[in-house]
C-alpha cells in the first residue's frame, strides 16, 4: 500500500522495525550502532575485507519454502537491502545474562579471542555457516571463516573452537590438539 512504500521494514534480533526515516546511502553497520545502539558489530576497513561487521541476514525463500541464512558485510550493505529480511548481530544470538550460543561460547572456551575486535564478525561468520549447513564439515568451516581478519589471536584457536562443530571429525583429536 502507498502508506508501507516509504517505509523500511525488517527485523533485527527478532525485533520488528519499521523506520521512514532512513538516508538511502546510510549503510547497514550506520545503522545498527548508530540507531540500534548496537555497538558488537565493528567497523574496520570499511571496504568488506576484514569481516569484523559480520552479520547474519536471513530471508524466506517461497521457492524451497525455507529460510536462507547468509554472512553480510554490515559496512557494504545499504540499510534498504535487507527490507523485508531479518538481520541478526552478535547481540541477538546470546550474551553473558542469558546464555551465549555454543559458537560464542567455544571460541571463548578455545582462548580464540585476544582483543576481541575482530570476534564478533568471526563468531558471527560460524554462527551463519551453522545455521545453513546441517552437517558442518572441517573444510567447510574453514571456508566460512574467508573474509575475517585477525591480527592478535592468530588462527589456530579460532579455527580449533570452530572444528569442535564439524560432523567429519572426531572432537577429541581437536582437543588432542588444545592440549599439546
Amino acid at each position: 500500500s502507498a502508506s508501507t512504500a516509504n517505509k523500511l521494514t525488517f527485523f533485527v534480533n527478532g525485533e520488528k522495525i519499521v523506520d521512514s526515516k532512513v538516508e538511502p546511502e546510510t549503510t547497514l553497520l550506520e545503522y545498527l550502532r548508530l540507531k540500534r545502539g548496537l555497538t558488537g558489530t565493528k567497523l574496520g576497513c570499511g571496504e568488506g575485507g576484514c569481516g569484523a561487521c559480520t552479520v547474519t541476514v536471513s530471508t524466506f525463500d517461497k521457492k524451497s519454502n525455507e529460510v536462507q541464512h547468509r554472512s553480510v558485510n554490515a559496512c557494504l550493505a545499504p540499510v534498504c537491502s535487507v527490507d523485508g529480511q531479518h538481520v541478526i548481530t552478535i547481540e541477538g544470538i546470546g550474551n553473558t545474562k542469558k546464555g551465549l550460543h555454543p559458537a560464542q561460547e567455544k571460541v571463548a572456551c578455545f582462548h580464540g579471542s585476544q582483543c576481541g575486535f575482530c570476534t564478533p564478525g568471526i563468531v558471527m561468520a560460524l554462527y551463519t555457516h551453522l545455521r545453513k549447513t546441517k552437517k558442518p564439515t572441517e573444510h567447510g568451516i574453514e571456508e566460512a571463516f574467508d573474509g575475517n581478519l585477525c591480527r592478535c589471536t592468530g588462527y589456530r584457536p579460532i579455527i580449533d573452537a570452530a572444528k569442535t562443530f564439524a560432523t567429519d571429525i572426531k572432537v577429541e583429536q581437536v582437543k588432542a590438539k588444545e592440549s599439546a
